[in-house]
């Protein structure tokens, strides 16, 4: 694997990773599966502004990007995907932008193009150089209809896990916390949030840094928008960070890297043990993670070997169980849960 200076935090389904070197990308390719880097929307929106504004682009880490056009440079047979990240930043209420669309796809692939030397010294002008205008035919299908699901499941827990952190995060509550935040999702949600769960690790265990990613401290104006946000970090990574359930999405076998600027949102996929156990029969949107790694200030040792022993006890119980989503059901929750939050 190849550890890049300056660079964004990456990870694949086994945990943290160096993006992989030579040798690795054509061991991939033998086995007739295609390495891929998907890049979150920060990283996408940096190298947007870069290709727009060049030197004068603002708020931007220039050499972390220089790192990354310099590892696509050297390493040809692995390229960048941005699809997740469009997702995200091309929606509008339940369908696609596709002149956005097409806008930040030329942008990104003038970035791939662009001879290394030229970028780095901004001897270019996207206006003038792009001169293939390549229209994106419109999508076929609902692609927003799966995305909607994993999302609404995605915002609906970090509510919950919202509304349970409003009502104390102390030391003696967290093991509570985290036994009622299971309940909910098996019992009422009716499907397990690996991402989630973690991120309800985090919180209720006592570590501060992942409150934000909540809202827990920011204006009350600005939480549902924070909430949005997570939701949707949390959609494209877990998809990127997958290669199962990614191959099974795209119909091709695909080896992901995800490239992210979040750090709380990679610590929460960095250390895991069991990348995978499938909850919902033939669904494979539907997954939860166990993990080894223990780092909570709230939570003593003995409590991993114990919920992670009543996790697969649920597992076991659910195993035959096909998960079907209900969206009136989902939405009704969605809506009890800003109430309590004071988001609507």
């Amino acid at each position: 694997m190849t550890a890049l200076p300056n660079t964004y935090s990456c990870f694949t389904e086994k945990g943290e990773s160096a993006l992989p070197d030579d040798k690795y990308i054509n061991e991939l390719h033998e086995r007739g599966t295609r390495p891929i880097i998907f890049l979150d929307s920060c990283v996408c929106l940096h190298i947007i502004k870069v290709v727009d504004y060049g030197k004068s682009a603002r708020n931007i880490d220039f050499s972390r990007i220089f790192s990354l056009k310099e590892y696509l440079t050297n390493h040809p047979r692995i390229k960048i995907s941005p699809f997740f990240a469009f997702l995200e930043l091309c929606s509008r209420v339940g369908s696609l932008d596709n002149v956005k669309l097409q806008d930040f796809k030329l942008r990104i692939e003038f970035f791939e193009q662009i001879p290394l030397k030229a970028f780095k010294r901004f001897k270019y002008d996207f206006h003038r150089d792009m001169l293939v205008v390549k229209n994106i035919p419109e999508t076929k299908g609902d692609l927003m209809k799966m995305v909607n699901q994993v999302l609404k499941n995605s915002y609906c827990s970090l509510l919950k896990i919202r509304s349970i952190a409003l009502k104390g995060l102390t030391k003696n509550k967290a093991e509570s916390n985290i036994a009622e935040f299971i309940h909910w999702m098996i019992n009422d949600l009716d499907i397990f949030r690996g991402a989630e769960y973690k991120l309800a690790m985090n919180i209720f265990g006592g570590n501060t840094a992942f409150r934000k990613m909540i809202g827990l401290d920011c204006k009350q104006n600005d939480v549902k928008k924070k909430l949005l946000g997570t939701a949707w970090d949390m959609f494209h990574s877990k998809f990127a960070a997958n290669s199962f359930r990614l191959s099974e999405a795209l119909g091709e076998n695909i080896y992901p890297f995800f490239l992210t600027s979040d750090a709380n949102l990679f610590k929460i996929f960095q250390n895991l043990n069991l990348e995978l156990i499938k909850d919902g029969n033939k669904d494979y949107v539907s997954s939860f993670m166990l993990t080894s790694d223990f780092s909570y200030p709230h939570l003593d040792e003995s409590f991993l070997e114990k919920n992670n022993k009543t996790l697969l006890n649920d597992f076991v119980d659910r195993f035959d169980k096909e998960y079907s989503f209900d969206e009136e059901k989902v939405d009704k929750m969605i809506y009890e849960l800003e109430m309590e939050n004071g988001v609507v």
